[in-house]
């Protein structure tokens, strides 16, 4: 991981809980470079880490994910791919960490 990734990879906002969005993503996605962009405003309102996992890095990611970055998992549940829906993962967000 390098860049964004680096920074970002188990990232917490300041108060954090131990809620956790698994963000899966690849190098040279402009997709996933939109979401991160998106992941990083949002932080600014809800408090979450972010772990960063590159597909390419493991196989069983790769199968899983490959064809689908970006994509967040929540409490094992995709909560999004492709593209990211704000106030869908805010709400999504707020109600796990109650």
């Amino acid at each position: 991981m390098s860049g964004w990734d680096d920074e970002m990879a188990n990232a917490e906002t300041p108060g954090t809980t131990s809620l956790t969005l698994v963000f899966y993503t690849r190098a040279g996605c402009h997709l996933c470079d939109v979401a991160k962009g998106q992941l990083e405003q949002l932080r600014q309102r809800v408090s979450f880490r972010i772990e960063v996992r590159d597909v390419d890095e493991d196989e069983t990611w790769a199968k899983r994910f490959g064809d689908e970055v970006p994509v967040g998992v929540l409490a094992d549940r995709k909560v999004f791919k492709y593209r990211v829906d704000i106030a869908r993962l805010e709400n999504a967000l707020r109600a796990r960490d109650k």
